[in-house]
Formats: structure tokens, sequence, C-alpha cells
């Protein structure tokens, strides 16, 4: 709205109260400024700066980037006297610039890495830095005679993945099938001893025994590890138990369908790897197994509701929110 104040003519905006003439925006309780405050031209001198390297923007607000972790957008810092902003709030963090909800995520479906060059697309988005969450579906496939990555087309991307680990949060190679067991090995190799993986996800991917993804013991920050229907057998479920010993992070673990009844072992393993873990939030495992070992371990760390068997009402929301990404 516009609005005549103090004894002097003109419109202002953001309530100016001292005696003025002239058109203002975001004005305080002083004679206006030019647009962008204080004597400098617009924005203190140049665009979205100040006049002054060790101040970051002018005293009576110039047009300024939003700075800031995850923020976005412009902001025109307000005065005492009002005016109004873009993309910022005044004292807090800057709000998500336009589309920030989506930002730091790689999501790719259908992907098949057979050669030299089919990981080209995701080496360039790792390359270009940025990316805490990598989604990489595996293509539809025959499961028995077609693979979805083979070694010649899974170099490049773990060469990437060295390179990425360090921010790469969350992890997800859905529905693959590895020619080789080793190329599993080969893909979670970067994150040794990592410090920022805190989600893996190989639901519906054929690991196989040799595959167990056993690096994930070194990950002191994991909180989930998805391996559903990944053909594990009883062995590689062992081989998972003994790698969880001591990782107090764990919130979720999934080892449905992969025959863990082969093993009379397994079970017991897993309620010494898991004990005394009270963050525990989700422990699924299939119906018919013989629980009552992991139980009680999970009754003394006061988490016994944390198992979950058989299937779960939970998922089909998960799948719902993971195609809204």
């Amino acid at each position: 709205s516009t609005s005549m104040s103090g004894s002097g003519a003109g419109f202002s905006f953001g309530g100016a109260s001292a005696a003025s003439s002239g058109f203002s925006f975001g004005g305080g309780s002083t004679a206006p400024a030019p647009f962008g405050g204080g004597g400098a031209p617009f924005g203190g001198g140049v665009f979205g700066g100040s006049s002054s390297a060790s101040t970051p923007a002018p005293a009576a607000g110039g047009f300024v980037p939003s700075a800031g972790g995850g923020g976005g957008g412009f902001s025109m810092p307000a005065a005492s006297g009002g005016g109004f902003t873009f993309g910022g709030g005044g004292g807090g963090a800057p709000a998500p610039a336009f589309g920030a909800a989506n930002s730091g995520v790689f999501k790719l479906v259908n992907v098949s890495l057979l050669k030299e060059g089919d990981a080209a697309p995701i080496v360039a988005a790792l390359q270009r830095g940025g990316i805490s969450r990598l989604v990489l579906r595996g293509a539809p496939v025959d499961y028995d005679e077609n693979p979805t990555m083979r070694a010649a087309g899974a170099a490049e991307l773990v060469e990437a993945l060295r390179s990425a680990a360090g921010q790469l949060r969350e992890v997800v190679f859905e529905g693959h099938r590895f020619e080789q067991p080793d190329i599993v090995a080969s893909l979670l190799g970067p994150f040794h001893g990592s410090m920022a993986l805190e989600v893996l996800d190989f639901t519906n991917s054929s690991l196989g025994p040799e595959g167990a993804p056993v690096e994930v013991g070194s990950c002191e920050k994991l909180r989930e590890l998805k391996l559903e229907d990944c053909e594990l057998g009883g062995d590689g479920c062992e081989a998972v138990a003994r790698a969880l010993s001591g990782l107090t992070s764990l919130e979720v673990l999934d080892l449905r369908n992969n025959d863990m009844d082969d093993s009379a072992e397994c079970v017991a393993l897993l309620a010494e790897a898991l004990r005394g873990n009270a963050r525990l939030k989700k422990v699924a495992l299939d119906e018919d197994l013989d629980v009552e070992a992991l139980r009680e371990a999970l009754r003394e760390a006061g988490v016994e509701a944390a198992l979950h068997l058989g299937e779960d009402d939970d998922e089909d929301d998960d799948d719902e929110e993971d195609d809204e990404d």
C-alpha cells in the first residue's frame, strides 16, 4: 500500500517517520537514502554487496544473495522501520531456495552398467559435487541370465565414489544383478571407514553369500542397512551379523527373504551383535524363524518393540515417499 507520512510529500514503503520526500523502500526512522540504503549506489557499490569487505550488507538493507547451508534466494535485510524480503527471514536461517527440497539427491532408474561409459551420467553428477543421496535402481532384466552390472561398466562408478564418499550419506543400489560378487565389494570399498554413510540399501539385489556387505562394519555412523531379498543365505547373513557387532549407531536392519533359516547360528550371532543397542527402531526378519534369543537381547536393551517379523505395513508408505523424490 502507499501512504503519506511526515511533513513532506511522496510515497513511502516501510513507513519512514521523519520529514521526507521522495520514493523509498524499507525505510527506517531516519531520512531516506537511495534504494539499497546508505550513500552508496544500489546495493552498496556492487550488486548484492557492500562498501566494506568485512560487512556483508549495508546498514539500511541492500539487495543481497542469501547465504548458508541449504538456503538460497535473495533477501533485503529489513531496517528498523520494516521493509520486505525475498527468500529469507530477518534473523534466522535463510528460507530454502526454489527447488531446494530435491537438492543433494541424484536418482536414476533403469540403470544398466555393462560396459565402459555406461556410468557417465552418474559419474558427471558425482564429480559436480553436492550429492548426499545417491539412488540407482537397476533395469528390469531376466534375473537368471542378465546382469545390470558388470565389472567393466561399474569401474568408472567405483572411481567416482572414491571422490564422493565423504559427502554421501545415503546410497541405494536397489534391484541390481551383479555378474560377479566382487563387484559389490568394489562398490563398497570407497566407503570403508566412512564417517558420512548413514543409509545403505541393496533391496532385491543379487548379492549372494559371497557378496555380503561386510564393509559396513567400519561405517561408524551407519543407521540403516536394508538387505531384503538379497540371496544372502545362511552364510551371508552370518557374515552380516558378525560385521554389525559393536555398530551402536544402527537403528534399522532388514534381512527378510534371505533364507536365514539355513543357518542354525545366524539368529544367535545377530542377538550378540545387537545386544545393548538401545537405538534400534526396526529389526525385520522372516516370521518362521526362532528369534527368542534375539527377542531377549532386544528386551534387555529396552527395544523389544523393534522386532518385526514378516511383511511390514510401513513398506507401502516408504515406497510412496520414495516415488515423490
